[in-house]
């Protein structure tokens, strides 16, 4: 069986200039990823299933990175999804 790549069905980008860049995705292999970082040295991700996020497991990363409103818009896509 080959590797096949999740590949993100929805997309939340924070990208100032000079700043860090923040992401979250929902993927279809049922995940979320959350990754920050400009350089390779400076970043990192977190990924969890759907359900744990919907559960809360990413909701404080997501609210200190992103704000509040794009963790409500998160929560809200993945609701209407599942």
């Amino acid at each position: 069986m080959a590797y096949k790549q999740p590949k993100s069905l929805f997309e939340w980008k924070l990208d100032e200039p000079d700043k860090e860049l923040y992401l979250v995705s929902i993927l279809d292999n049922k995940t979320v990823l959350s990754a920050y970082g400009r350089y390779a040295q400076g970043s990192g991700a977190k990924v969890v299933s759907w359900q744990a996020f919907l559960q809360g497991e990413m909701n404080d990363l997501i609210q200190s990175t992103m704000g509040t409103e794009i963790l409500v818009e998160v929560l809200n896509k993945l609701r209407e999804i599942t």
